[in-house]
């Protein structure tokens, strides 16, 4: 099921990345002065840092007597750490779909399958233009891509000031949590502090949006600007929320330290706290709060994943011929999809109400799940895997198989492993831990009857499953300015009754192909029928202009695939 990981020695090709040679843990030690960029460790001394991680995070249940928002960091049990670093850890290994990758390490098992693919596609697009050639007097249609493309320049300005803007987190970092004259009030271990990060998020969000309200663009512009931000959003509170995590055992350290320093006689336990601490700070080769950098910071909004993290698994160097080819990748799927879109998509939507919802639902079955999968492969096998070879990020695992899940929880789980991590560190194991810790505190009959009947791993299914909801359906009203009554958010959270019945009927547990069956038909079926919702009103008799209905269809269709990325 996961991602076989990178050998640990050089691949036998001459044109595969040379990784880092292996070092032994005294070599490790030695190289914490130097400087030099993190290894990639060899299986057994990986083993033996997560061992030491693992025993470190038990020992922090000696902390818990501190209460401070740290609290869940410093008290974790042996489990949940095990389970924790299983679900979030970075190390080398490459996606199981990147053809190019395989071929680099001398494996060729699917390179008929890829050929075959590509060339039915090519020969099905080039029968798809002669036909539109024969009806129309030209081969493609350029009023979607004069829609796409107008206004180019400011979008492409107003972005890079979008991602410019998400800096502010490093003085923010460094002035408030971790500098010499950081405001007592704003202690990382407060909730207080909380409260002012959350401020400062919602305050950047309600900024970009209204930019993007006030600019005029067309529906499709802002169907990419808002992901955009939603998705630098999700980068700018990992990188806050994992710092004040990190200031908050950094300073639990400097006051153990200072207590150890006032006594007489040196403290087992304590020593052994302050230990468990520096691990933390210093899991690999940098220490915490040396990588509070703007270089640091760049090269995490570079890298292709959503949670931050001091080091990250490096490759050697930049395989350019390997950039060349998924940038080429990139623009050949962006043909594809926008033929598939112009030709077969947007014409059903235009005679939707002379045939019906449900008939036009079925006509878009096919070509949205044809768009559904090149939104996939653009998304992270070329453009992920291209910024991953240019940041030299090792750790490529940005899905796994999930053209196998047997329900709507594994795909999630699998679809995309970047958004998957964001949500499993900032939102599943912060409401889990949160149930368990909070049962014994007096509250309502109601709550206390719910703690008590509801288990925290469905708890932190239901808040996680919350929070997508309400990120979709932001995404979608911002994007398309049409709110149509929650459709999104209401889609979303009936998905939870969905997989509390597929895990507890006995009978449909058991049955692993007619679970994969029924995933495969509610996804071919409601993506089209969700969009068919939301743009019919774009599609009635009285629409004089194709500008609105196309740009709505559009931004649907991208929407539509975007949202399940989420």
């Amino acid at each position: 099921m996961f991602v076989s990981q990178v050998a640990d020695g050089p691949p036998s090709s001459h044109d595969s990345p040379q990784l880092r040679p292996q070092m032994s843990r005294g070599e490790i030690e030695s190289a914490l002065a130097s400087g030099s960029p993190p290894p990639v460790f060899t299986p057994s001394l990986r083993r033996s840092l997560r061992k030491d991680r693992e025993d470190s995070a038990l020992d922090q249940n000696q902390l818990s007597h501190r209460k401070t928002d740290c609290s869940q960091v410093l008290s974790q049990s042996e489990p949940e750490a095990k389970e924790r670093k299983s679900q979030i850890c970075f190390q080398p290994r490459a996606s199981i779909l990147d053809y190019t990758e395989l071929m680099y390490q001398g494996s060729d098992r699917i390179r008929g399958l890829v050929t075959c693919f590509w060339t039915i596609i090519g020969a099905y697009l080039i029968s798809l233009l002669l036909s539109h050639y024969e009806n129309n007097g030209e081969f493609l249609s350029r009023g979607l891509a004069s829609l796409i493309f107008s206004r180019g320049t400011d979008l492409i300005l107003s972005d890079l000031a979008l991602v410019l803007s998400t800096s502010f987190v490093v003085p923010f970092v460094r002035v408030l949590w971790i500098g010499r004259w950081q405001p007592q009030f704003l202690d990382p271990r407060h909730s207080r502090s909380m409260i002012f990060q959350a401020a400062a998020e919602i305050g950047w969000l309600a900024v970009w949006y209204t930019w993007q309200g006030t600019r005029g663009w067309p529906w499709s512009q802002r169907c990419f600007f808002s992901l955009h931000t939603a998705v630098n959003w999700m980068k700018v509170h990992s990188y806050l929320s994992t710092n004040r995590r990190l200031a908050c055992s950094l300073r639990t350290r400097n006051e153990l330290e200072e207590l150890q320093s006032t006594r007489k006689e040196q403290n087992e336990d304590t020593r052994m706290q302050i230990k468990a601490l520096d691990a933390e700070l210093c899991p690999y080769m940098v220490r915490f709060p040396e990588t509070q950098t703007l270089s640091n910071y760049a090269m995490f909004q570079l890298c292709p994943t959503l949670v931050y993290e001091i080091e990250y698994p490096r490759t050697s160097r930049i395989r350019w011929g390997y950039v060349a080819e998924k940038m080429a990748g990139t623009v050949g799927i962006f043909i594809v999809f926008y033929i598939v879109v112009a030709h077969l998509v947007i014409p059903h939507l235009e005679r939707m109400h002379e045939v019906g919802l449900l008939l036009t639902t079925v006509h878009l079955m096919g070509p949205m799940a044809t768009c559904w999968l090149l939104f996939f492969f653009i998304t992270f096998d070329s453009i992920a895997n291209g910024f991953a070879e240019l940041t030299c990020f090792a750790d490529r695992r940005f899905y796994d198989d999930w053209w196998n899940a047997r329900g709507l929880d594994e795909f999630s789980r699998k679809w995309n492993r970047p958004v998957h991590m964001f949500l499993a560190r900032h939102i599943y194991m912060p409401v889990r831990e949160l149930w368990k810790t909070s049962r014994d505190v007096k509250r309502s009959s109601f709550i206390t009857r719910l703690q008590k009947t509801m288990p925290p791993s469905v708890a932190a299914m239901a808040a996680t499953f919350f929070f997508s909801s309400i990120l979709h359906e932001v995404t979608i009203v911002v994007a398309c300015h049409r709110w149509n009554h929650g459709l999104f958010f209401f889609s979303q959270m009936l998905q939870i009754p969905v997989i509390l019945f597929a895990e507890r009927a006995a009978w449909f547990r058991g049955q692993q192909a007619l679970r994969n069956w029924s995933f495969w038909l509610s996804m071919v079926f409601f993506q089209p029928l969700l969009l068919c919702i939301y743009t019919y009103g774009a599609f009635v008799p009285k629409t004089s202009s194709l500008q609105g209905p196309i740009a709505t269809s559009t931004t649907a269709v991208a929407a539509a695939n975007a949202t399940y990325s989420l």
